[in-house]
């Protein structure tokens, strides 16, 4: 079996056919472009809108939590500020209840101690009290001048012309180093 084209057309009609056959390719070829385009457009305008959704949605949480940790910061800066005056004020801390106990144990059975008062910044020691007899009393001193941490024990002279129940006021200085320790 054989084909046979027979082709009866004029020159001119099939330059035109070709034409017209290379324009409806290009026309064909633009249209998938063009439907291309428009779908790449589509989803980018789709794409754009929902990161821009999420874009707000992420500053208002940013904002939100911006906030909550402003809270915390300054709770942290608070706590921060006690801490601080802690460390600062346990800096002249000293512990005074063994030298207390000094005190109280060594104290006579005839001597009643009113008040004490401890200056640490003057290292100044007042003790007030009232002794039965003016010899409690000077035994008491004695004591005193002989515990560690307390020099130059006086009492005023006018105390010692009563012969009992006399009200004292002993005034020490304390040892710099031995209240620090």
């Amino acid at each position: 079996m054989m084909n046979i084209n027979l082709n009866l057309l004029p020159n001119t009609k099939k330059a035109r056919l070709e034409t017209t056959i290379k324009v409806l390719f290009i026309k064909n070829i633009l249209e998938l472009f063009l439907l291309t385009a428009a779908v790449v457009g589509a989803t980018l305008v789709w794409s754009w809108i929902f990161l821009e959704n999420d874009f707000a949605n992420l500053a208002e949480n940013a904002n939100l939590i911006n906030r909550e940790y402003y809270t915390y910061n300054q709770d942290a800066k608070n706590i921060n500020g006690l801490i601080k005056n802690i460390n600062l004020s346990s800096r002249k801390f000293s512990p005074l209840s063994p030298k207390l106990k000094d005190i109280t144990s060594s104290l006579p059975a005839d001597i009643k101690i009113g008040s004490l008062q401890i200056n640490m910044a003057e290292q100044q020691i007042i003790i007030s009290g009232t002794a039965l007899s003016r010899s409690a009393l000077l035994n008491y001193q004695a004591v005193l001048n002989e515990t560690p941490w307390i020099t130059a024990v006086e009492t005023p002279v006018s105390q010692l012309f009563q012969k009992e129940n006399i009200n004292f006021e002993f005034k020490a200085k304390l040892k710099n180093s031995s209240i620090k320790n």
